[in-house]
């Protein structure tokens, strides 16, 4: 029994011995371990900068794309609508006859056909120009005569943004058998012009500067 005991007593010291050194282990990691975790620390921080930098790449691809788009959207209808201005005659407030297209540097109004317009398929009367809010903008409304029916009555819609100014050039003869040449604004109240050139400032940042030239199809037979 005596020697039992004293071989239980001897057993002791190393068992202790080893839980403790157990308890030292569970209660923090070795430097391998911490090592490892920098490493995939750090491969998953690269991961995610570099996913970031995709994404706001793809951003500006798209804003970009939108820029591009919102331009060609505006040009396709400029050179629609405008392109096929007409020669309409109507009576002006003085009680005089005239044709129903006013041309200045900011501003440019006309009438045309539009198969698909807010009110359906018909004639318009459009008025281009600068908003405020740096918009090319357009008003149309069904066209009547101008007799009673004042701008107010038309409607607003957006043509392009990121717009600085606008600036509106016409080509053709000033009066009946004359040369044609450019003109800051379109006086003649018997014809249209033979050209329409709309220039477009913008930032860089919006693409820069945009020049386009529109040939009014349906002119009328003096020139």
């Amino acid at each position: 029994m005596t020697s039992a005991g004293a071989g239980f007593s001897r057993r002791q010291p190393g068992c202790s011995f080893f839980v403790a050194r157990r308890g030292r282990r569970e209660d923090g990691f070795t430097l391998v371990e911490v090592l490892v975790s920098l490493v995939l620390l750090a491969l998953v921080l690269a991961v995610l900068a570099g996913g970031l930098r995709f994404a706001r790449g793809t951003w500006g691809a798209a804003d970009k794309l939108d820029e591009l788009a919102g331009y060609a959207m505006a040009e396709r209808f400029l050179r629609a609508r405008l392109g096929e201005a007409m020669p309409v005659y109507e009576h002006s407030a003085a009680g005089t006859v005239r044709v129903a297209f006013q041309g200045s540097g900011d501003t440019l109004s006309f009438v045309a056909p539009a198969s698909n317009g807010p009110a359906g398929a018909g004639l318009y009367r459009y008025v281009l120009e600068a908003a405020p809010a740096q918009v090319l903008a357009v008003r149309l409304a069904p066209y009547q005569p101008k007799q009673g029916r004042g701008e107010a009555d038309l409607s607003r819609h957006e043509l392009l943004r990121g717009v600085q100014s606008v600036a509106f050039r016409y080509f053709g003869p000033s009066q009946l058998g004359g040369a044609p040449a450019w003109h800051a604004a379109w006086t003649r109240t018997d014809a249209l012009p033979n050209l329409v050139e709309i220039s477009i400032a913008r930032d860089d940042r919006e693409g820069g500067s945009l020049s386009l030239i529109v040939e009014l199809r349906l002119l009328t037979r003096a020139q």
